[in-house]
């Protein structure tokens, strides 16, 4: 099975001594899969920012990755993210990352 999630989240934001609100929307899709006695969850996500600032949407943040759940207190994920800003400027950021998650 895939699962489709939808999250919308403002985020409220003094940025020196100017306040400003963001929106944020975000879509998602993952499955779970069982694979060597390791549950791995792949998952691709793509978030859009609304920012008061500038009146406009103002980034999208594209993530795919996977999370592996290694034992009952360690998961491990790794992912790519791209980042497209339009305000203030134009500029564009690509990123590799790796979370180490502990439950206790």
């Amino acid at each position: 099975d895939v699962w489709l999630e939808a999250r919308a989240r403002t985020d409220l934001r003094w940025i020196g001594d100017e306040y400003s609100t963001r929106y944020r929307a975000r879509l998602e899709a993952t499955r779970e899969f069982m694979v060597r006695g390791y549950t791995v969850v792949p998952y691709v996500n793509y978030e859009w920012f609304y920012d008061t600032r500038y009146d406009a949407w103002a980034r999208t943040l594209a993530t795919a990755g996977a999370e592996v759940t290694l034992s009952e207190h360690f998961r491990i994920e790794v992912y790519v993210a791209g980042q497209d800003d339009d305000h203030p400027q134009e500029e564009t950021l690509g990123a590799v990352g790796l979370v180490a998650k502990w439950y206790h």
